[in-house]
């Protein structure tokens, strides 16, 4: 007999859920009881029990990692890619590149480490960093990437000294670690740990430490005293523990579901055909091809000014 948790019962609903459907809760937990072997009436019965439990558990979860929205109290399922009557063309591709993340997380698990690095500085950029670079040393205890934020920059649109557009010009040092770990992997607390120890000592330039890397941020990028912002970006996603570790501090925790989202949403790997959008490996490999070009410096332009 198949006896499944409420909580296994929502993972299930997740991990299979038709992105373009709409359900209800309870409708939604017999079809998925019923293609596990049950008969109809006992799939029912066990549906309508557990049906409060697996909504309750189901608004406890990051609406963002979820293939549905969740509505009438979390009785009724509506696929992400389920296009609105009042969508707008911005909201319409959103749900498509939702609908692809997946695709492109799976892309992203294949990488290299390096080319994960890449990515993550890539990232950066695209959240308006106007510069970045991606070290690719494979050094254990140094920053995987560096480079600064704007606050706010200035106009694009207006020629440089003509008028202020802004009044917020200060830059954020962003200091970066990528892992290139497995989808199931729960970065935890550990893993934060020895992060705020890397942005210590490269902050400090790691004085008094006997092992640095060999290759880190060069030290004439920092200036004196200056505010950083410490990303930390993986494939994977991040325990309780590692989120209560960064609470109060400068850290942010960017996990796989969100990157990826988040790249499918800048047309990263994205195009569109007569058939509508999907997701193109070839595409993605040229995007990343110019990042890679782009955003990596040499070994020794590193070492030269970090030694």
């Amino acid at each position: 007999m198949i006896t499944l948790s409420p909580s296994e019962l929502a993972d299930r609903l997740v991990a299979g859920f038709d992105r373009h459907a709409e359900l209800r809760l309870d409708r939604a937990l017999i079809k998925l009881l019923r293609s596990l072997g049950l008969e109809r009436f006992r799939s029912e019965e066990i549906a309508w029990k557990v049906e409060d439990v697996v909504a309750r558990l189901l608004q406890e979860r990051q609406p963002e990692e979820l293939p549905f929205r969740l509505r009438d109290g979390g009785k009724r399922l509506v696929g992400k890619a389920r296009i609105g009557v009042r969508d707008n063309a911005d909201t319409a591709f959103a749900r498509n590149a939702e609908a692809l993340s997946s695709q492109l997380l799976n892309t992203l698990l294949d990488l290299t480490p390096d080319d994960f690095e890449v990515v993550s500085a890539a990232s950066m950029v695209l959240s308006g960093a106007q510069e970045m670079k991606a070290l690719c040393t494979g050094d254990e205890g140094g920053i995987d990437f560096y480079g600064r934020l704007p606050i706010r920059p200035p106009s694009a649109i207006i020629p440089k000294g003509l008028i202020h557009t802004t009044l917020l010009p200060k830059e954020l040092l962003v200091l970066g670690q990528a892992k290139l770990y497995q989808r199931h992997v729960r970065v935890g607390r550990p893993d934060i740990q020895q992060f705020k120890g890397q942005l210590r000592d490269c902050m400090e330039k790691y004085e008094g430490n006997q092992r640095p890397p060999s290759h880190r941020v060069p030290e004439s990028y920092y200036n004196r005293d200056e505010p950083f912002l410490g990303v930390f970006v993986t494939t994977a996603s991040f325990a309780e523990t590692a989120t209560a570790c960064v609470e109060a501090s400068g850290i942010v925790l960017i996990p796989g579901v969100k990157l990826s989202q988040f790249l499918a949403f800048h047309h990263v790997g994205i195009v569109q055909d007569e058939n509508g959008f999907r997701f193109d490996q070839n595409d993605f490999a040229l995007w990343l091809a110019t990042q890679r070009r782009d955003l990596t410096e040499t070994s020794s332009s590193v070492s030269a000014d970090g030694d």
